[in-house]
């Protein structure tokens, strides 16, 4: 069998610089989050990108990872990691070294720095998703079964995706933001996927499975004044009992709604607060269970993808990549974060 191997490829404000800089390079990671900005950071050996070559923040990377005949002959896979935006840079030594870090969020646009005071008013989410991919020439991709109405939002000295995060973060959904896109989903939707991926404890490199209920909340209440009703409505979800706990920690999440709400009736009404709670809920205790493993590198551990976990007896389950770190230097390898379905 041919030897396998694996490199990157690497464009600088869309010039392919990769036989430039093939020599000089001491080590490449890309992490893919599932709700939040991606990441790279590129180290380089040497003085002459301070020197000659001058690399400036907000310029643009693009790279890719390349594998060569990975598990078998013939295995041959790229990983396109996308386009980044150079925001940070550390010089250091000896030996000269050079650390490229750059975010997945074009900081020249202005989405995430430049810090806005503005009202909006009888407005959905989407509208407010929208509006902003508008200004900022972003594409917006939204999934999301819930259509939440709101009469009044305030931005008070806050960037866009300060303003788009704080929102999403409350209603239980999650957002992320790549170079051309704003991307707004629920994450059950992803644990509802079949597993492209099979783990088990015997072939992992390492790992560290964590378990508590810290932030753990027994149910979660919602609270809604209705102007037509003419009074207080109130919607409530209990959580199942954790399977890994004998007690229950005690805590209720206490929420107003803030939105339009679904229904004529107080009947219907109160139903759709007990689905809001449901999903507030849902999101508040995803993290209870997380595993973090080590293996060797592939191009399809992605964030958003299930993985079936095998060799750790009671919690042995379905588990949704979160995050996951593509490092290349004198190997590829990956690290997951990931963590348990939600069981409700």
């Amino acid at each position: 069998m041919k030897s396998r191997r694996s490199y990157i490829k690497v464009k600088y404000d869309g010039k392919d610089i990769t036989g430039d800089i093939t020599a000089y390079i001491k080590s490449f990671s890309y992490t893919d989050n599932l709700d939040k900005g991606d990441t790279i950071s590129l180290s380089l050996l040497g003085d002459k990108w301070i020197k000659e070559w001058v690399i400036l923040k907000g310029d643009k990377l693009e790279v890719d990872i390349y594998v060569i005949n990975w598990k078998n002959e013939g295995d041959n896979r790229i990983l396109k990691c996308g386009i980044f935006s150079i925001d940070d840079l550390t010089f250091s030594g000896v030996p000269d070294t050079i650390k490229i870090s750059a975010i997945s969020i074009d900081i020249n646009k202005g989405i995430k720095n430049v810090k806005k005071d503005k009202i909006w008013h009888n407005i959905s989410l989407k509208r407010i998703a929208q509006d902003i991919a508008n200004d900022a020439s972003m594409e917006l991709f939204f999934d999301c079964d819930d259509v939440l109405i709101y009469k009044q939002i305030e931005q008070i000295k806050e960037s866009d995706l300060q303003l788009l995060s704080r929102i999403c973060k409350k209603n239980g959904v999650s957002l992320k933001v790549s170079f051309d896109k704003i991307i707004i989903f629920q994450e059950k939707e992803y644990e509802k996927k079949d597993p492209v991926i099979h783990l088990d404890k015997s072939n992992l490199i390492n790992y560290d499975l964590q378990c508590e209920d810290i932030d753990r909340y027994d149910s979660c209440e919602v609270k809604f004044y209705d102007p037509i009703l003419g009074e207080l409505l109130k919607g409530k979800y209990e959580a199942p009992e954790s399977e890994f706990y004998g007690v229950k920690t005690g805590k209720i999440m206490y929420e107003y709604v803030d939105t339009s709400v679904t229904g004529t009736t107080k009947e219907e009404k109160e139903s759709y607060l007990v689905g809001r709670a449901k999903n507030i809920l849902r999101n508040k205790n995803k993290n209870e269970t997380k595993i973090k493993v080590s293996d060797v590198g592939d191009p399809s551990y992605l964030a958003g993808n299930t993985v079936k976990i095998t060799g750790f007896g009671i919690y042995n389950d379905l588990y949704l990549i979160t995050s996951v770190t593509h490092t290349v230097d004198s190997g590829y390898k990956c690290n997951l974060g990931m963590r348990k379905k939600v069981n409700f």
